[in-house]
């Protein structure tokens, strides 16, 4: 079983074509049931934010790899926020399994093709991961995609 991702770990992380560094990951995209990553907000080195889709980059030790700077899609921000959520938007977002306060979300742990696995809710005590299927982020439940 591949090791799953840190949401967190991707946000800040290079965008490199070879060994050209494009940009930046600003920020990361869910679908609106929050059970797919679905790309990468990119800050680019000339000024613009890009849409990186998520199964268009390797996620590398330290970057985010791309075939081609031509992935980085221009202008569709804006359709994907409307229609998903942030990473931003869902940290200390309330967690609760069943009807018992978890903590809030600290972090999304994702599988290498995006779907999410796990969440990491924070206390005053520490933090502990949970199973998506069995959680309710904000007034929204996680279940696994199918």
């Amino acid at each position: 079983m591949l090791p799953l991702l840190r949401t967190s770990g991707l946000v800040r992380r290079p965008v490199v074509y070879r060994d050209i560094r494009l940009g930046v990951a600003a920020d990361v995209l869910f679908d609106r049931a929050i059970r797919r990553l679905v790309g990468l907000e990119v800050a680019c080195g000339d000024g613009k934010e890009r849409f990186l889709p998520f199964p268009a980059c390797e996620v590398r030790d330290g970057t985010i790899a791309v075939e081609s700077a031509l992935v980085l899609l221009e202008g569709n921000l804006d359709f994907y926020r409307l229609d998903g959520c942030t990473f931003s938007q869902l940290r200390e977002t309330p967690v609760l399994v069943g009807e018992v306060d978890a903590g809030t979300l600290a972090d999304l742990l994702v599988s290498p093709d995006g779907e999410v696995a796990r969440i990491v809710a924070a206390r005053e005590d520490g933090s502990r991961e949970l199973e998506a299927g069995a959680v309710t982020l904000g007034n929204q439940g996680l279940r696994p995609a199918v």
